[in-house]
């Protein structure tokens, strides 16, 4: 015979019981993950036209830079300041593409199936699940008690936001991804340019990535423009004399 899904008091009687306790309950679960509804299809197309376009400008902005850098250091003195900026503009070029890779193939921190964030299944839900019938109209459920969301799209629960306590430890602002179409804890933004949400917090997620693209923008502008004023200034502009004919 079935068990039901235990509800959110009766999981919360069984974790204080022990993690293995709680595992073998829910390998008896009515409905196993596997059994799930497959998860959305993301909009591949549009992200793979986004992350094209980020890939464009990121290698523009490195020829660019790299390419002016490379100009003004030519014909300048060994081992002077061209020849540093040199340097840096190549090593801000590298940080630049590890950093994309990064962002690209990086989890910007999707909340995953797993028994830990699959159960309950809220009675609803799981109503709709037995009938066979379609989630499209249902609502997310929040569970105020635990502070946290029942996704109906991904058929996870998610942190709703500040300290979710031991379920979610550290997480904060969830959001489901119309693009990507996953659940991604500390959502900031999903990037058009790159064609990935871009979210975490530290050292989770890709947004320290995210950052690192940009401070290596400034960066470079920086670098490619203090080698040019040093060169000014080391070769001032000499007038020219207007030549004269001696008759």
């Amino acid at each position: 015979m079935s068990r039901e899904i235990p509800s959110s008091a009766e999981a919360e009687a069984l974790r204080s019981r022990g993690v293995h306790h709680e595992s073998s309950e829910l390998e008896g679960a009515e409905i196993a993950i596997k059994d799930l509804p497959a998860l959305p299809e993301p909009h591949r197309c549009e992200q793979l036209s986004e992350s094209m376009l980020g890939i464009t400008v990121v290698s523009l902005l490195i020829a660019l830079f790299v390419g002016l850098t490379q100009g003004v250091a030519v014909g300048a003195p060994p081992y002077g300041a061209e020849w540093l900026a040199l340097v840096c503009i190549y090593l801000e070029a590298a940080v630049a593409i590890g950093a994309l890779c990064g962002l690209l193939c990086g989890d910007p921190g999707v909340v995953r199936r797993s028994p830990e964030t699959c159960y309950p299944v809220p009675p609803e839900v799981l109503a709709r699940l037995q009938r066979g019938e379609s989630l499209i109209g249902l609502s997310n459920i929040t569970d105020q008690q635990l502070g946290r969301t029942y996704c109906v799209r991904c058929l996870v629960w998610r942190p709703d936001g500040g300290s979710m306590g031991s379920r979610f430890p550290g997480s904060s602002m969830c959001h489901h991804c119309a693009t990507c179409q996953r659940c991604v804890t500390d959502f900031d933004h999903h990037c058009g340019v790159f064609g990935r949400c871009i979210a975490g917090s530290g050292w989770r997620g890709n947004m320290k990535y995210f950052k690192c693209i940009i401070s290596m923008a400034g960066c470079a502008m920086l670098t490619c423009i203090a080698p040019l004023i040093v060169r000014i200034i080391r070769e001032p502009t000499t007038p020219h004399s207007s030549s004269r004919t001696v008759g």
